[in-house]
């Protein structure tokens, strides 16, 4: 049958059909993906499908297209992202990129057939920073942080990479706390209160954390496509209580001390606390940084101090005895 005079006309694939839909809950908020192959939905499904829906308002969209590209397998470099105003981008090569207009909440994922079929290079390198990053500018700014609740009182453990965030937030989770998240929150844009949302149905260790937590020996290590060899668990699987969102009551910045002999805490300023949160605010047009912004003045209005600790267990005994000191 002869093509239409509009599908012989679309040398930029405008009307290319793409028939495989999905709805995720990336961290509570709707999200809307759609393809021209199957086969490229499977990265989000796991990265996704374990969350509910907790919030409303339009979903996030991306669309996927599909191509045979190359034929030569991944890309070589890893992916470069790149932004300016209200556009975002990711590109490895000629055959996969992405983009997106922030403020539309719209974007374009264009990848080969191999990057579709390796469901862990396209969520780390694709999918998860640009639904995240359409996500912040939807809907709420975010911390490089982790997040534990006791007794419905979040707990945000903020600190520089080797801070200690993510085995702090699990020795927490394995003495009761509830999990949250082990990397990243998210502060509501919106509102008064201190409602976060995490990501709390994995936990990513680098390797030398088995040297801690025994238990963690039996998962495997694995070779991320970021080249780091970590360990990664299912919370559930060492039946941990987890939560995808709570109310944040206190913000801890972390100072791990080599050969520190007990842990302590000293409170610091709401200014001090704004400072540290400030690396949250990276991406978009001056206007989104403005809310992002108003978003971390709210959070930083929150008790904060500074633990010094090196001992995970005398650091989670600090934050057990800091939530009761404020009841």
């Amino acid at each position: 049958m002869p093509a239409s005079p509009a599908q012989r006309n679309d040398p930029l694939q405008y009307t290319l059909p793409l028939p495989f839909e999905a709805e995720y809950y990336p961290m509570g908020f709707p999200l809307r993906i759609a393809t021209n192959y199957q086969p490229a939905l499977e990265a989000a499904k796991v990265a996704w499908s374990c969350f509910p829906k907790l919030f409303d308002g339009a979903p996030v969209r991306v669309k996927t297209t599909v191509g045979e590209g190359s034929g030569h397998g991944l890309p070589r470099e890893a992916p470069a992202l790149r932004g300016q105003e209200h556009l975002f981008s990711i590109i490895a090569d000629r055959f996969n990129f992405a983009h997106a207009d922030l403020r539309a909440g719209f974007g374009h994922l264009a990848i080969t057939r191999t990057v579709a079929a390796d469901a862990a290079y396209l969520r780390y390198h694709f999918l998860e920073p640009l639904v995240y990053v359409m996500i912040a500018a939807q809907h709420a700014a975010f911390a490089h942080a982790a997040c534990v609740a006791r007794d419905g009182r979040g707990v945000i453990l903020c600190g520089a990479s080797g801070a200690g965030k993510t085995c702090l937030a699990y020795a927490c989770a394995r003495s009761g706390w509830t999990f949250v998240s082990g990397d990243a929150v998210a502060v509501l844009s919106g509102g008064e209160d201190y409602r976060i949302a995490g990501r709390p149905f994995e936990i990513r260790f680098r390797h030398t954390a088995a040297r801690l937590f025994p238990e963690l020996a039996r998962f495997p290590r694995l070779l991320r496509p970021n080249g780091k060899t970590d360990i990664e668990i299912d919370p559930t699987e060492l039946n941990l209580v987890c939560s995808v969102e709570s109310t944040a009551h206190q913000l801890v910045f972390l100072e791990r001390e080599a050969h520190a002999a007990r842990a302590s805490i000293e409170p610091i300023s709401q200014t001090q606390a704004r400072s540290a949160l400030e690396e949250g605010i990276c991406f978009g047009d001056s206007s989104l940084r403005a809310r992002h912004g108003r978003a971390l003045d709210r959070l930083s209005r929150l008790p904060a101090v500074r633990l010094h600790y090196s001992d995970t267990e005398l650091a989670e005994r600090a934050l057990r005895s800091l939530l009761a000191g404020g009841a």
